[in-house]
């Protein structure tokens, strides 16, 4: 990564993840205070947003967890209007963290990989300057959404939705809008091939490719037929060192990638590891493995 951050950066993360001031900075944060600490705001926003650039996010798969003490919402979704963070959010890989700080009641945000890996979601690992670096924070990035409340709300970056509650503890998902927008139609063409087909390679038929479920299932046969010529898996394998050395991390997207650079299927005139670069690296897939199993289970 070399040093990406300039010296003001280092100290607004150091005092966030630090120093007592986070906590009058957090709660005038929360109480749309954002002028008051506007150079510390901008320094940290920017900080996370740099780092966020340098990081392998692509390859995120761990939960994440943030507890807030004596909070409780009764409609996430109307309660969570925009979908997007009015303060910085600190979050953590173990849950027992997020626990400790919901106390005896309160609430715990559940961060799906999809936060970690969406282009307009800034997010990044301080672990490296934090005092508690054994509970790997993960520090998400206050939103700077401008323009009018319609405006603020259409580009919403997550949603969020009530996943399991008690009369102590209420866990509120929270989703990429990729994932919420894609996942239902990317399981659903998934079960027409007896779910053999990774979701990531679907979502970028769908999205990219622009056609419905029907057209999406043509073109996964097609791919499916051109896969199993001998000749085309050992291509991938002569270029899998490009691929991985690229940070495209999803073998059965890049070998997707090869087949739609030699059809030109969508257009696109890119190499095929341009082509898995801008999937994977700079846009980011929504999905991981067990999310099928995730979904199956609550339907």
């Amino acid at each position: 990564m070399g040093y990406p951050l300039d010296l003001e950066h280092i100290c607004a993360i150091w005092l966030y993840c630090g120093k007592s001031c986070n906590v009058e900075f957090s709660k005038d944060q929360i109480n749309f205070k954002h002028s008051k600490w506007i150079w510390l705001d901008w320094c940290l926003h920017n900080a996370v947003r740099t780092l966020c650039f340098h990081e392998r996010r692509e390859e995120a798969e761990m939960e994440l967890y943030c507890g807030l003490k004596d909070v409780r919402l009764d409609n996430a979704k109307k309660e969570i209007k925009g979908g997007n963070f009015i303060s910085h959010v600190s979050t953590s890989a173990d849950i027992h963290v997020a626990r400790i700080y919901r106390s005896d009641q309160g609430c715990i945000l559940h961060f799906h990989p999809s936060m970690r890996r969406a282009i307009n979601i800034y997010s990044c690992d301080v672990s490296w300057i934090s005092p508690f670096g054994s509970e790997y924070e993960i520090l998400f990035a206050r939103s700077f959404v401008f323009g009018s409340e319609a405006d603020h709300i259409q580009r919403k970056a997550w949603n969020a939705e009530i996943e399991e509650e008690n009369e102590h503890t209420q866990t509120i998902l929270l989703t990429s809008a990729e994932y919420n927008h894609f996942i239902e139609r990317s399981i659903h063409v998934s079960a027409i091939l007896d779910y053999t087909v990774d979701l990531n390679v679907i979502y970028v038929i769908l999205n990219y490719g622009r056609i419905d479920d029907n057209g999406t299932t043509n073109v996964l046969f097609e791919f499916q037929e051109w896969k199993h010529q001998k000749d085309n898996l050992i291509k991938y394998e002569e270029k899998r060192k490009q691929f991985m050395e690229s940070r495209c991390c999803n073998h059965h997207l890049n070998l997707f990638c090869i087949f739609l650079s030699e059809t030109n299927l969508f257009g696109m005139k890119k190499t095929d590891i341009q082509l898995a670069i801008m999937f994977t690296v700079t846009f980011g897939l929504p999905f991981v493995e067990k999310d099928k199993k995730t979904w199956l289970k609550k339907r």
